[in-house]
């Protein structure tokens, strides 16, 4: 990681993570924790995922087909320019000038907002945390909670300097204010931009799911509907699609069932009344034809659902915006490694103890932990790392692989580790630990070379 405070660093903000995490690791307990259930969930949605996998231009054409069928219209593709180029094509030619947004990772990952903005499109983030970041001007903290590094008072300062709203910072006061403006904006849209959480290829039906019901509004209420999808996020059939549906809040949140589940396919209003006359479907790869033929090919899997963030000791210490690019934690540390154009930072791939909790929690059991460490390898032998870190890594390997060397080393260590901590943050000498003791941590302790360090 780098070696700048970030905001993220903070003690409050670190507080407030901690208690986010901790919060989501005992609704999952409460409401996902029997091992039965997991395991069978795992070996159904597994199976569901490998089967359209093993055959995936098969089950697009099919996707794309029976979408089409009903109206929608299809566009693929190859990567995240391409993307954006298409988007801002069906609005050019549908004549938008106002779009309202459902929350979308592949959205972060394609630079959406900021290129239709700089065509002139007003861009309107419809879920709330995700409101809120975009009035600060910010990257999402966290998959789930995009806004829970801002406090109340932060929050009311934003609406009132970015939208002329004098509001409290009671909760209830600043979700009603936020709804009032979101719901103009919703009814000036005229298109609704919005992600997929799994696709039924038999069907060619959409599945969007929201704990606000502001994506529904996204896919229903504008004349223009624009669902951005990464092409592994299909399955074969309905069947597989309801299986998805319940999975995925069960793993997130440990919820049996989300507040909403949006399904759309093809055309609607086409005979009168509510609804869009136009549904497009933006299937993207942006490098994951090339993830699904590498050793990396479970990262398809992924479900987005943040367990590996919330179990995850590094992310629990580092919060979202140490993460470059648009995918945080352990997922992101590999994807960020994968995808075209992402902008992940080599260093990514040694944010990790290996402990792996990610892989345990993980509801697809994606081996992260073997990525990352295959990543590292790579990595190695490519000279990546320069000739610094091989070298420490060198002197590692040597210092642990001999006992005389490895007790002087510690008892040196925690000399070196009370000193430092000893020393107020201003005065310290360069290096990482200015960071750690701005943010008021203090530096760990070390035992050191006597009876208890000789055992075993």
């Amino acid at each position: 990681m780098n070696g700048r405070l970030l905001p993220e660093s903070k003690p409050r903000t670190a507080r407030a993570l901690a208690v986010f995490t901790a919060r989501l690791r005992q609704m999952r307990e409460d409401g996902f924790g029997d091992p039965a259930q997991v395991e069978d969930f795992r070996r159904r949605a597994r199976a569901a995922k490998l089967t359209y996998l093993s055959r995936p231009e098969y089950w697009l054409e099919m996707l794309c087909q029976r979408f089409e069928d009903a109206g929608g219209r299809v566009h693929l593709a190859g990567d995240a320019a391409e993307a954006r180029g298409l988007i801002e094509g069906i609005c050019e030619a549908a004549g938008v000038s106002k779009v309202v947004k459902s929350k979308s990772m592949l959205g972060e990952e394609i630079g959406l907002n900021p290129a239709l903005e700089a065509r002139g499109v007003e861009v309107t983030e419809t879920d709330l945390g995700e409101f809120i970041i975009q009035l600060a001007g910010e990257r999402p903290f966290h998959i789930l909670g995009p806004a829970m590094h801002k406090d109340r008072g932060q929050i009311a300062e934003l609406f009132s300097d970015r939208l002329g709203i004098t509001v409290g910072d009671d909760p209830a006061e600043l979700t009603q204010a936020a709804r009032r403006v979101l719901r103009e904006r919703f009814l000036a849209a005229q298109a609704g931009i919005t992600g997929v959480n799994v696709a039924a290829c038999a069907t060619g039906t959409l599945a969007l799911i929201t704990n606000e019901g502001n994506g529904r509004y996204c896919a229903g209420l504008p004349p223009v509907h624009i669902a951005v999808m990464g092409l592994e996020k299909a399955v074969p059939t309905l069947a597989d699609l309801a299986m998805f549906v319940t999975l995925i809040p069960r793993a997130a949140l440990g919820a049996r069932l989300p507040s909403y589940v949006t399904l759309a396919g093809g055309s609607l209003g086409r005979a009168g009344g509510a609804g869009p006359r136009q549904r497009h479907l933006v299937v993207l790869d942006n490098g994951r034809s090339a993830i699904l033929s590498s050793r990396y090919w479970e990262m398809l899997l992924c479900l987005r659902c943040a367990s590996c963030l919330n179990f995850c000791p590094v992310y629990g210490l580092a919060g979202g915006h140490n993460y470059p690019g648009a995918y945080p934690g352990p997922m992101g540390s590999v994807l960020s490694q994968l995808l075209c154009g992402q902008e992940g930072g080599e260093d990514l791939v040694h944010a990790s103890t290996l402990c792996g909790r990610c892989r345990q929690m993980c509801p697809m059991g994606i081996d992260l932990p073997g990525m990352l460490l295959a990543l590292r390898g790579e990595m190695a032998e490519k000279g990546v790392l320069g000739q610094l870190s091989n070298l420490a890594a060198g002197l590692a390997a040597e210092v642990l692989s001999r006992r005389p060397l490895f007790e002087a080393a510690k008892a040196g260590g925690r000399g070196l580790l009370r000193v430092l901590d000893a020393w107020e943050p201003r005065p310290l000498p360069p290096g990482p630990w200015r960071a750690w003791r701005r943010a008021g941590r203090r530096l760990p302790s070390a035992s050191g070379a006597g009876r208890e360090g000789r055992r075993g």
